[in-house]
């Protein structure tokens, strides 16, 4: 009787170490990246944020899977390669927290994979969508960009749009925001 009663606690062991072992495997296989922006169903990470005031009463924002580090190398003529770059130009002064820009209120919009800046400038790549371009397949034709939160060092946005094929379009960006100095 003994063994069994051994026996029986070594398997209620084994049971309560598999199922908790289970569980930790599922929390690491869920390393989802909030600062994104989806399009159908591809994903692309992004990792900074530029916010610039024009003079026509616009503001700039853009999107970057490129790093800090590797944006202020790029000024200095080193060449980065897959590059991904979501541009806005929102026609207001500059973004306030709390607020939703409308398409009407967005003049361009463009997302473009895989490119590359060589001397400071932006090249090639592949177009996902944009306000108006020679693909009408890829033209938004509704959407809007809301910014929670603005501050002169975190940027907070969700976005939705719809390309005129259909295609589901989304982005979230929660972080720091790259200081342009002049």
């Amino acid at each position: 009787m003994k063994k069994v009663k051994i026996l029986y606690l070594i398997l209620l062991v084994v049971f309560f170490t598999a199922c908790s072992s289970d569980d930790d495997n599922n929390s690491i296989e869920d390393n989802t990246v909030t600062n994104k922006i989806t399009v159908g169903d591809s994903d692309f990470e992004m990792k900074t944020a530029i916010v610039e005031p024009t003079l026509n009463n616009s503001v700039f924002l853009s999107l970057t899977n490129s790093t800090q580090a590797q944006i202020e190398a790029s000024y200095n003529c080193t060449t980065l390669n897959n590059v991904d770059y979501f541009t806005a130009r929102i026609n207001h002064s500059d973004l306030t927290s709390n607020e939703t820009y409308d398409l009407s209120e967005i003049s361009s919009l463009e997302f473009i994979i895989n490119g590359d800046i060589i001397n400071s400038e932006f090249e090639n790549g592949f177009s996902q969508f944009y306000k108006s371009g020679s693909n009408p397949d890829l033209e938004v034709t509704e959407g809007s960009i809301t910014v929670t939160n603005y501050s002169i060092d975190n940027l907070t946005l969700t976005f939705n749009f719809v390309r005129s094929d259909g295609t589901e379009i989304t982005g979230n960006y929660n972080g720091i925001l790259f200081p342009l100095d002049d």
